[in-house]
């Protein structure tokens, strides 16, 4: 049993030698052959992914049994790729070339050529080879997956089972071209429309009032209010119902009251909380009090604070009409006004009293001046010397001169 095994086993060897030197035989039938397979040509990378650019391989081998040099051209259908690359191969010897090459949108194949040899080729009939046809994968998104195995192709946020329920493209992320991606956008097959604030169903670029609160946006505009908000100040209250619709701190309309008169809707018998009277104003200070709370401002009451009470008390004098101590009888300034004025109304009934008719005012009051000026003017008239009386022991010099 054993020799028989050893048998068939040494003519089998037998045999494959046998195989061996005749294929050497048949190879070495030209001196000048150089060969390329299918199964020589291969590519950078497994996954060839369109838009992405690889490199193409060829090993081109000399089978023939002297040296050999020539080109080797790729080509897709009749397009030259790249340049063609110089090989030089020794006889059972194989040489390798490449090129680069952007992978197309769509299928195809990659042909080697050998050309340009030196000495000329003896066989041609094995000089190039080709793939088999390609089909190139996709990746719309580029994110490195590609679009048979990525689940959401155009990277807009939506899968692609979502986008054909929706009716979108899966290979577009901004399917009607708005430049709002179809996730984002309310209506991602109407280009006019991407929004709708207050869920209407009507994009905001046809509707007249965005935020559905009452005003129309272009009321909102003039108003200063965000119209696509309903509460632009957030205080609770939609801005039609809100009497301040851009301050957070109130929204009801404040009631304005005269500061001088007590607040008519409290009742006469409630007291006054400490520092916030509410009564009628008896002093200066329940005043200022009552200023203080009405305006509710720390800088309004420090300023009123700096006035000096004469001057507020001034002041209030003068806007309510409320003064009585210019008509008080311990006034003196007032009698002084009316003795001023009864004095030149006497005057006045005098003088028209001493106007005679078809006389002039001023006439007659020049001839009743001129009258009394003989009796009011007197004139003194100084004595001479020579009138004068000179006492005895006192010697008249002029008189001695006189004499001689």
């Amino acid at each position: 049993m054993i020799f028989k095994r050893l048998t068939f086993f040494f003519a089998g060897c037998l045999l494959m030698a046998g195989f061996l030197i005749a294929q050497n035989v048949e190879a070495a039938e030209f001196d000048y052959d150089l060969a390329l397979q299918s199964s020589d040509i291969h590519f950078s990378q497994e996954v060839l992914i369109s838009g992405e650019t690889i490199r193409i391989y060829a090993k081109v081998r000399n089978v023939g049994n002297k040296d050999i040099v020539g080109y080797v051209s790729f080509f897709r259908g009749i397009e030259l790729i790249g340049n063609s690359q110089a090989v030089s191969v020794l006889p059972g010897s194989a040489d390798d070339v490449f090129v680069d090459f952007t992978v197309p949108a769509d299928s195809f194949n990659i042909q080697a050529k050998v050309q340009g040899t030196e000495p000329a080729d003896q066989n041609s009939s094995n000089n190039e080879s080709q793939t088999t046809l390609i089909v190139p994968d996709k990746d719309t998104d580029g994110d490195g997956t590609v679009d048979r195995l990525d689940g959401d192709d155009d990277n807009d946020g939506l899968t692609d089972v979502e986008e054909q329920a929706k009716a979108t493209d899966p290979l577009r992320a901004d399917t009607d071209g708005d430049g709002v991606n179809d996730k984002a956008d309310v209506f991602p097959l109407n280009a006019a429309e991407w929004q709708d604030t207050d869920a209407d169903n009507i994009g905001d670029n046809a509707d007249v009032d965005d935020d559905n609160d009452g005003w129309s946006d272009s009321q909102e505009q003039s108003r200063g209010t965000d119209p696509l908000r309903k509460d632009t100040d957030g205080d609770g209250v939609n801005d039609p119902q809100d009497y301040y619709p851009l301050d957070p701190l109130k929204s009801v309309q404040e009631q304005t009251r005269n500061i001088f008169q007590p607040p008519t809707n409290q009742a006469t018998t409630q007291e006054p909380a400490a520092g916030n009277q509410e009564g009628p104003i008896e002093t200066l200070q329940d005043l200022q009090n009552q200023l203080n709370d009405i305006t509710g401002s720390a800088e309004t009451a420090r300023k009123l604070e700096e006035q000096p009470i004469e001057k507020l008390s001034e002041v209030v004098e003068k806007v309510s009409g409320s003064s009585k101590k210019f008509f008080s009888l311990n006034n003196y300034l007032l009698w002084l006004i009316l003795a001023i004025v009864l004095v030149i109304g006497a005057i006045v009934l005098v003088f028209l009293k001493t106007r005679k008719p078809g006389q002039k005012a001023m006439d007659s009051l020049k001839k009743e001046a001129f009258k009394a000026a003989p009796a009011v003017i007197q004139t003194k008239v100084k004595p001479s010397l020579a009138q004068r009386k000179l006492p005895p022991n006192v010697i008249n010099l002029k008189d001695l001169t006189k004499k001689k």
